[in-house]
């Protein structure tokens, strides 16, 4: 039915409506044959053009009565009910693609819908068939039955416990964890493992995040922490009586409705041909959505995102667990959910107090703290976990003062690739200069770098990966300049340094004040002496270490300050109490091409991790020596050996405070 309607539906089949009336209208002035031949023409579109309705309505029907029928003879276990009342405004993506197949096919080809799936062979992505991980003294052992994902946990004795059915995926893009149903409701409870697509490797599920090694993550449910955002008008629906949910949903995934709005409204206007036809010829704004990139105010356009790309939290959260999201795009986000700042935590206002001691009793922590503070933001308010880029959008100026929203870079359909969604030419310096003009003649005078270089791309500069989230860091979503006095205040690092990791924070310091007039702050020894990158990997907190392991990996850093010191103190860091900072440290280490196929399992236990570190130490030791004498600021000797003396020093006062970095 798709293909049929995909190659019907066309502006061109449409337009022979007005065609035909153009005939109408000339037919007196025609002979009585020429008139007959022209009721014939007036005929035929017209006949065309009620086909095409009947198509389009035939199609819409098609898809919804599918849809139930799937749902409906889907085992329960692994049933999340979409809500298929007849009058449910949502009509799903499939009915959408009648009439938009190209809108369809980019959006479908995107990491937002493969965001949830049904646990299917298209959706699964994990070796899962034979596959045994330990769990405590027992044993998951994994089995594909037919198109179904089965779960067996074995005792010791060897005794099966349990067998379960994976129900649910989440993630395609870099990790893809899975969730089995609860058999009184439709509970998704978390399966243990996840699978490192890249790495191709299972791993357990608390390792993929960097949290606090002394303290597992908890055991989230699908329902009440991943359906706001990872399908479409999710109602948890908890049933209390039996500590279970009835969860119900539009559609899995992020799908067409979640950015445009339910489109049963837009479906019925359309399914009227004159309307069409008025559409068609005259454009103008479709009726009962939101285009959020077609020409609309950019605050309200970017609050499409920032329902799911933010911290928030929901005054009336019992409304909202019983009844689903109250947000609609296009109206705004503050009257449903209230965005957090971390300026909302200082108590300097009641209504701030107020607003903190219910997001973060929402969230699990009953009492507001620092620790909470510290675990997103940096110290001056700028979030530092990924997934909450709407935040950072609503303190950057070009958004404040000018027209910049999401879709100023981005584009659900328009992308050039897949990974981070970018617009053709968004991932150059076309993103800045399309408001930023006046530099476009004379880049380099405002660099300081040759024009053709990473430290002439505006992002590196103004956008730099200061955030953390998915094993690596992540680009900051608040436009914001270099500062040395901002880090000394906030601990993250400027991006002159995250680049040249070689050099000093004086060096950046005398750089500042030299090419842009910044103030020189004072500073201390190891600011003037020692790299201030190799400072926070071996000094800094959890957070501050991960960001600086991944940046010895990054390769315009490489080019930038040298490729072959870094080894030495990535090995170092690999054995990091913090799992995640063991595996970016690794994934650095690859970069150096004589280490770069040696294993090493960042969840192993401690002697097996031992082991493999030993084994690389030995091959570097055997390597090629540094290319020249290395200079003071890296803390090596003349053989490229660190100097333990003074890494010793610096990680005695390393910040080993608790740091959980939830994405």
């Amino acid at each position: 039915m798709s293909g049929v309607l995909t190659s019907l539906d066309s502006p061109g089949l449409e337009l022979v409506v007005p065609v035909g009336l153009l005939l109408v209208a000339v037919a007196p002035f025609l002979g009585r044959a020429t008139r007959l031949q022209a009721a014939g023409l007036v005929a035929l579109p017209l006949a065309l053009s009620a086909a095409l309705g009947i198509f389009k309505y035939a199609a819409y029907t098609h898809n919804e009565t599918s849809r139930a029928r799937l749902l409906s003879s889907a085992p329960t276990q692994s049933r999340l009910s979409p809500v298929t009342d007849p009058d449910n405004a949502y009509a799903s993506s499939q009915t959408c693609r009648a009439c938009h197949p190209s809108e369809y096919h980019s959006w479908h080809h995107s990491y937002h819908r493969t965001m949830t799936q049904l646990a299917k062979p298209e959706a699964v992505l994990a070796k899962w068939h034979g596959t045994k991980l330990p769990l405590g003294q027992a044993e998951l052992q994994l089995e594909k039955k037919g198109d179904e994902y089965w779960i067996s946990k074995v005792g010791a004795d060897g005794i099966e416990q349990v067998e379960q059915r994976a129900t649910l995926t989440t993630g395609s893009h870099h990790l893809q964890v899975y969730w089995v149903a609860d058999a009184k409701g439709n509970m998704q409870h978390p399966f243990p493992y996840g699978w490192l697509i890249a790495d191709q490797k299972w791993a357990p599920v608390q390792d993929t995040f960097l949290h606090d090694p002394n303290h597992p993550i908890g055991g989230a449910k699908w329902n009440n922490s991943c359906i706001k955002c990872h399908a479409v008008a999710g109602r948890p629906a908890p049933d209390n009586r039996n500590r279970t949910f009835h969860s119900e949903i539009a559609e899995l995934g992020i799908a067409c409705e979640a950015c445009h709005g339910p489109a049963g409204t837009h479906i019925a206007h359309y399914q009227n041909p004159a309307n069409r036809y008025r559409a068609h010829l005259g454009g103008g704004t479709p009726h009962g959505i939101l285009n959020p990139g077609g020409g609309f105010d950019h605050r309200l356009s970017a609050q499409v995102c920032g329902q799911c790309h933010a911290y928030q939290y929901t005054p009336n959260n019992v409304d909202w667990l019983r009844n689903g999201p109250r947000f609609l795009p296009g109206n705004p986000l503050k009257a449903n959910t209230t965005v957090v700042h971390a300026s909302s935590f200082s108590g300097t206002q009641p209504a701030q107090g107020e607003e903190a001691k219910a997001f973060l009793s929402q969230h699990g922590h009953p009492h507001p703290g620092d620790e909470w503070l510290n675990d997103r933001f940096w110290p001056d308010g700028m979030v530092r976990v990924t997934g909450r880029e709407y935040n950072g959008l609503l303190d950057t100026p070009c958004f404040q003062r000018g027209k910049m929203s999401c879709v100023s870079c981005h584009s659900m359909h328009g992308y050039h690739d897949r990974n981070d969604q970018l617009a053709p030419r968004m991932d150059t310096n076309e993103a800045c200069l399309q408001c930023h003009d006046k530099f476009r003649e004379n880049l380099a005078a405002h660099t300081r770098h040759d024009a053709a270089s990473a430290g002439s791309r505006c992002y590196n500069c103004h956008m730099p990966h200061t955030t953390y989230g998915l094993l690596g860091a992540i680009r900051s979503h608040q436009v914001d300049s270099p500062d040395v006095t901002t880090q000394l205040k906030t601990g993250r690092t400027n991006a002159c340094n995250l680049c040249h990791l070689d050099q000093t924070l004086d060096w950046t310091r005398r750089h500042l004040a030299e090419w842009y007039g910044h103030r020189k702050p004072p500073l201390d020894d190891d600011d003037k002496s020692i790299s201030s990158m190799l400072r926070m990997l071996l000094q800094g907190d959890a957070g501050q270490r991960a960001i600086a392991a991944w940046h010895m990996g990054w390769e315009p850093a490489r080019r930038a300050s040298g490729g072959d010191w870094q080894a030495r103190w990535l090995i170092r860091t690999m054995d990091d109490p913090y799992a995640a900072i063991r595996h970016i440290a690794h994934k650095a280490l690859t970069a150096h091409p004589p280490l770069a196929r040696l294993p090493f399992d960042y969840t192993a236990p401690l002697a097996k991790r031992a082991g493999q570190i030993d084994a690389i130490r030995r091959r570097l030791a055997n390597a090629a020596p540094l290319g020249e004498a290395p200079r003071a600021e890296l803390l090596l000797d003349a053989r490229g050996h660190p100097l333990e003396d003074n890494a010793s020093r610096l990680t005695a006062k390393r910040d080993n405070r608790p740091m959980t970095l939830q994405e």
